[in-house]
């Protein structure tokens, strides 16, 4: 019995890593979080244009690096709250939390979101984000005789890949 609980745990966790990116997708065309994300990385990203050549690789590996960090500290950091006996719908009690190193979201119980993170934790959210970018810098100023255009590609491809899990994971985590 123990065997197939664990392959069913198994399939049920694949089938997620693959409708991820899917539901991340979904969440860019219907959500104002997604679309500011989009917009906010975005100008990160074109600031590129008046940076100097040279430096270029630096900065775009250590915004990569930072967005990178950022999902990966937000999935790792997932911890569920101590259950609460009573469920009130029009203002559920939270169930789970997530975000380091400052606590960004608070997840409401299952169906009982609406698929977008509260406004009021959007800015704590970028606060990681910034937090994280400025880590980023830090490695890639360490590590920036080891960057090439190659290497700042891949980690910009890394990043935009996983940005499309972190929407999934917000958009399965507020539904």
């Amino acid at each position: 019995m123990e065997i197939i609980e664990l392959i069913s745990s198994l399939i049920a966790r694949l089938i997620m890593l693959i409708m991820l990116p899917v539901m991340g997708l979904t969440s860019l065309l219907f959500s104002q979080f997604s679309w500011l994300y989009i917009g906010v990385i975005g100008i990160l990203f074109a600031v590129q244009i008046i940076i100097p050549k040279n430096k270029r690789n630096i900065t775009i590996a250590a915004l990569s690096l930072g967005i990178i960090m950022m999902w990966v500290s937000l999935f790792v950091s997932h911890q569920v709250l101590p259950a609460i006996n009573y469920i009130d719908f029009t203002n559920p009690a939270p169930t789970a939390s997530g975000g380091f190193p400052i606590v960004a979201f608070e997840y409401p119980p299952g169906a009982l979101g609406n698929d977008v993170p509260p406004i009021d934790s959007w800015g704590l959210f970028y606060l990681n984000l910034g937090f994280w970018v400025v880590f980023g810098a830090g490695i890639t100023m360490i590590l920036r005789k080891y960057l090439n255009n190659q290497i700042s590609f891949k980690l910009f491809s890394a990043s935009v890949i996983i940005s499309l899990y972190g929407f999934g994971y917000l958009f399965a985590q507020f539904d």
